[in-house]
C-alpha cells in the first residue's frame, strides 16, 4: 500500500517528466544528425551530437529530480493530512525509505529510458554511434545524478513550504554549476561529473579513458549519507 501511494503522489510528474525528456532529447538529436547528413565527411559531428543530447537530458533530469523528491510528510503537515499517514501502522523510517527509494526507481527510469531511446534514434538518423559511449554518458549522469538525489530529498525533508524547499534546492544546484562547476573545484563538482567536462575530448566528441567507477562509487556514498541524515530529520521532528 505505502509503494502504491508514492506512486500516486508521483506519478504524473514523473510521467510527464519522461515524456518530455524522450522527446526534447530525442528531436534534438534527430534534427542535429538530419543536417549532419547534408555535410558527409565529419563522423565526429554526431558523438558531439550525442554528447550535447546528453546536456539537455542532464539539465530537464535535474529539474524533473528536484520536482519528483519534493513533498512527503513536510508537505501533508502543510495540507493537513499527515496525522493519516502517520496513523499508519509503521514507522517513519519505513515511510521515508519507501518514498525514496519509489523517487529514486523513478529517477533511474528518467536516466535509463531517454538515454536508450535517444541512442536508438541518434542509430536510426546518423552514423553508429558507439554503445560504450552511451553507457559512459548514463553512468556519468546516474552516478553524479544521485547526489542531487539525495541533496533533493534532504531540502524537502528539512525546509517546510511547497515552493520554498524546491527554490533553496534550485539555488543549491545553480550554486554548484557557477562556483564549482569549472577551475579548480571541479573535480569536486557532481554537475561537472555528470556532464563529463573532465573526460570529454572536443577534436572527437567523444569521453576518453575508462568509466571512473571510483567517483561513482564516492558519489554514491555521499548520496546515501544525505538520504540517512534526511531520514533522521523527519525522525527526529514534531508532526
Amino acid at each position: 500500500m505505502l509503494w502504491y501511494k508514492a506512486w500516486l503522489e508521483t506519478r504524473l510528474r514523473f510521467l510527464i517528466s519522461l515524456c518530455g525528456i524522450v522527446f526534447l532529447s530525442s528531436y534534438f538529436v534527430f534534427r542535429q544528425n538530419h543536417q549532419a547528413l547534408k555535410i558527409p565527411g565529419h563522423p565526429e559531428w554526431y558523438y558531439h551530437t550525442l554528447h550535447n543530447g546528453h546536456g539537455l537530458i542532464a539539465v530537464m533530469w535535474l529539474l524533473a529530480v528536484i520536482l519528483l523528491t519534493m513533498g512527503g510528510l513536510l508537505r501533508e503537515k502543510a495540507i493537513g493530512t499527515s496525522s493519516f499517514t502517520l496513523a499508519l501502522p509503521v514507522s517513519r523510517a519505513h515511510l521515508m525509505r519507501v518514498r525514496i527509494l519509489s523517487s529514486f526507481i523513478q529517477a533511474m527510469a528518467l536516466v535509463i529510458i531517454p538515454w536508450g531511446i535517444m541512442f536508438l534514434v541518434a542509430i536510426a538518423t546518423g552514423l553508429p554511434n558507439s554503445f560504450t559511449q552511451a553507457l559512459f554518458h548514463a553512468v556519468l549522469l546516474a552516478g553524479g545524478g544521485s547526489v542531487f538525489f539525495a541533496l533533493a530529498v534532504l531540502t524537502s525533508s528539512a525546509i517546510e513550504g511547497e515552493y520554498t524547499a524546491p527554490a533553496v534546492c534550485f539555488g543549491l544546484v545553480f550554486a554548484d554549476i557557477i562556483a564549482m562547476g569549472g577551475g579548480r573545484f571541479q573535480a569536486y563538482s557532481p554537475w561537472a561529473f555528470i556532464s563529463g567536462a573532465e573526460y570529454f575530448n572536443r577534436a572527437t566528441g567523444r569521453l576518453t579513458g575508462p568509466i571512473p567507477w571510483v567517483h561513482v562509487i564516492g558519489n554514491v556514498l555521499l548520496a546515501a549519507l544525505l538520504t540517512a541524515i534526511a531520514i533522521r530529520v523527519v525522525q527526529k521532528r514534531d508532526f
